[in-house]
């Protein structure tokens, strides 16, 4: 009777302590609500008549000129949507950590802190925000030689930071690998669905394609973004749906199941 009732006291603790960290789903569904949102948006904006962007054929000067013109243009094509979606993604791979500690834990741990890296390549070489700067001191610039600097300035934030060229191909490149391997140990996982994971596994790797020709074979970019960006994207915002629930639906299961172990 006292082994019987020293179980039940581990049970407790352990469900009790698990809990504490199931603030994680509805954190997680809710960002990755955001996230599909956000590129939903992007998606909406990309055929809606905003200019398809052939990436590193502008100048910095060229950019200014645009950032002058509209700056949510300029930041919109220099990828600041991309900033807010990562941003998004960071509660919801902690969410899928959480929800993958008993089964692909290690996976999900490294694939993880993989992301992480990559979010933190892209969010530090980023050209939207440096450019939006750059194009303000530019404007207010008095003499040949100040704007000379700024366009200067600029070429070089536009080298390592201007989306889907060489300099910021791996920041992106790991995300989307980062996101096929999320997807993959989501089907081994058998937390979230079959259907769930191979459409992120479809969706994101039609990405990565994309994010490979569009930074290495420019001729191509108009057909990779209308075909490999459109599909990709189109999956990945099912995706992002389907995550969404699950998420808040395990948020309820283990609220439950919390409340349950304390009667």
């Amino acid at each position: 009777m006292s082994a019987k009732v020293t179980d039940m006291g581990a049970v407790w603790n352990i469900k009790t302590n698990s809990s504490g960290w199931n603030w994680l789903y509805p954190m997680g569904g809710a960002a990755a609500l955001i996230a599909l949102f956000t590129n939903l948006l992007d998606v909406v904006l990309g055929f809606g008549g905003t200019e398809v962007v052939t990436y590193g054929s502008k100048s910095a000067a060229a950019w200014f000129a645009i950032y002058q013109k509209s700056p949510f243009e300029g930041l919109y094509s220099l990828g600041i949507f991309n900033i807010v979606y990562i941003l998004a993604m960071i509660p919801v791979y902690f969410a899928l950590l959480w929800a993958h500690r008993r089964q692909q834990a290690i996976q999900v741990a490294l694939i993880t802190v993989v992301f992480l890296l990559s979010a933190s390549i892209y969010l530090s070489t980023n050209a939207a925000i440096p450019m939006l700067v750059l194009s303000n001191k530019f404007a207010l610039a008095h003499t040949e030689v100040q704007k000379t600097i700024f366009i200067a300035a600029g070429e070089a934030i536009l080298v390592r930071g201007e989306d889907f060229t060489p300099g910021a191909f791996i920041g992106l490149f790991l995300g989307g690998a980062a996101a096929v391997a999320l997807s993959f140990a989501m089907l081994r996982g058998g937390i979230f669905g079959k259907r769930n994971a191979w459409i992120g596994i479809i969706g994101f790797t039609f990405l990565s394609l994309f994010t490979i020709l569009a930074t290495f074979v420019p001729a191509l970019y108009t057909f990779s973004f209308y075909f490999l960006g459109s599909i990709g994207g189109l999956l990945a915002l099912t995706w992002f749906a389907l995550v969404a629930r699950r998420l808040f639906q395990l948020g309820r299961n283990e609220r439950g199941d919390s409340q349950w172990s304390r009667e």
